[in-house]
């Protein structure tokens, strides 16, 4: 669940920001090479990795103690 919040979170983001360049492209106060240009940067903000703090917590992690069952002796 937490994952999917924080991709709806971003995908939110990424519309406010291109809705807010389309806006200031329409009123006129941004060129159109502006515009495209923070378009892309949108998308490469937005598919950014998440932090690696982040991933190296949910991975599964094998921790080998070097002893045998009890049983097997």
């Amino acid at each position: 669940m937490g994952s999917t919040m924080a991709i709806l979170i971003r995908i939110l983001l990424w519309l406010v920001w291109v809705a807010g360049v389309s806006w200031f492209w329409h009123a006129g106060m941004l060129g159109t090479g502006t515009s495209l240009a923070l378009g892309a940067l949108s998308l490469v903000v937005f598919a950014w990795p998440a932090s690696s703090a982040r991933r190296r917590s949910t991975e599964l992690r094998y921790v080998d103690v070097g002893k045998e069952p009890a049983g097997l002796h």
